[in-house]
Order: structure tokens, then C-alpha cells, then sequence
């Protein structure tokens, strides 16, 4: 079985430097042009901080970043941790992505509701809810290449944010980051003003898609 999976594994790493192919010959899916600027930015840099409007296709996008992550890169040195404020968000926004773009690439593992696992049976991915602000639920997760993605960030507290931070403190790790930043005083908010580590990706209900025909 493991030797299996390695066969079905080493075909995806050719998209290590790649997530764009990944999802369009692997997953079959088609990015538009503000979600491949979120994909080449993970690839690029260490934090992204995506604020945005409702309904561009963010969280599809951060789904198949994931899929991309745990698919093209080993497992034991690739982890991925996704959060967001409520459980029903973790499960039913970022998670059901994710389970359904493993079923159409046919991705190495399985899934569950939360979680993916490895054959025989290594966790390498994960979505908690924290609550509380409580930054345990996040923490002791030690990789060479650890991707973190907060879902609806701006729900997420100073106290939470800060124990992710430390989850990608090599420069192989990730920090990404979406959601709209309602409320000035979060610190999804101040991550996306000008002269902070984030790269931040602005789209607006006039970029989309939907309005520009694209």
C-alpha cells in the first residue's frame, strides 16, 4: 500500500513550483486571474493576507492551495493547519473543498470531514476551530514545510494569530491568510496595511468575475 502511494505521489511533484498546473491538469479546475495571484503569491512568499469581497472564490482557491501542498510535497516534511473562527466553517467551507478536490485529482491519502491522513495512517493535515482565543488548539505542529490558512481571518484573535505565526517561522512555511476586513481593530486588519510581512491581494466585487466577464 505504501509503495502505492509513493508511485501516486511522485507524479505530483513535478508542481512543486507549480500550483497553477496543479490545479488546472491535476484538478481539472480553472483559476481566474486574482486567484492565480493568490497561488503564485503562497509559492512566493512567506505571508499573503487576501481582503476580499463575498463570493470571488477565495476559499475554493485556499482548498486547493492545501490539496496542492500536502499532494506535491512529502509527507513528514509537508504539514497543513486551517483554521477558522467556527467549527461549521473549518468543515463546511475550507474542508469541503478540500475533500472534494482530493476525490477528483485522485490525491495520495484520504480524507475525513477535517482531516487528511497518509497510508498507513499519518496525519498530515488539519482544521480546528478555536475558541475561546484559545492558541493550543493550533499549536505543537513542527515541519519542514508547514502551510497555515485561516478562513474568515478576521474573526481570528491577536492571541490565535500569534501561536499560527510561530507554525512557519522557516522560509519554507506559509501563512495565507483570507477574508474581509470589516472590523479595523482585528489583526487580520492591520496584516493587510502597507509595510507589514504580508503580501496582500485586494479584490473587489468590481474585479470579479462576475462583473468583468473574465
Amino acid at each position: 500500500m505504501a509503495e502505492r502511494e509513493k508511485r501516486k505521489r511522485a507524479k505530483f511533484t513535478k508542481y512543486q513550483e507549480d500550483p497553477t498546473g496543479f490545479v488546472s491538469n491535476v484538478l481539472l479546475g480553472h483559476l481566474w486571474s486574482k486567484q492565480r495571484e493568490i497561488c503564485e503569491s503562497v509559492l512566493e512568499n512567506r505571508f499573503t493576507a487576501v481582503k476580499s469581497c463575498h463570493g470571488v472564490g477565495k476559499s475554493a482557491v485556499a482548498g486547493r492551495i492545501g490539496a496542492w501542498w500536502l499532494s506535491c510535497f512529502e509527507p513528514g516534511e509537508a504539514f497543513l493547519v486551517t483554521s477558522a473562527p467556527t467549527f461549521n466553517q473549518v468543515k463546511g467551507i475550507l474542508w469541503r473543498e478540500i475533500n472534494k478536490v482530493h476525490r477528483i485529482g485522485g490525491l495520495p491519502g484520504r480524507c475525513n470531514q477535517t482531516e487528511w491522513i497518509m497510508d498507513p495512517n499519518e496525519l498530515v493535515g488539519f482544521g480546528r476551530s478555536v475558541r475561546d482565543g484559545d492558541p493550543t488548539a493550533i499549536q505543537g505542529i513542527h515541519a519542514k514545510r508547514g502551510l497555515v490558512i485561516f478562513d474568515e481571518a478576521c474573526g481570528m484573535s491577536s492571541v490565535v494569530w500569534d501561536g499560527a505565526e510561530t507554525l512557519v517561522s522557516n522560509d519554507l512555511s506559509r501563512f495565507l491568510a483570507i477574508g474581509n476586513p470589516d472590523d479595523p481593530a482585528t489583526e487580520f486588519a492591520r496584516s493587510c496595511k502597507p509595510g507589514t510581512a504580508y503580501n496582500v491581494i485586494t479584490i473587489s466585487a468590481f474585479d470579479s468575475p462576475n462583473f468583468t466577464g473574465e
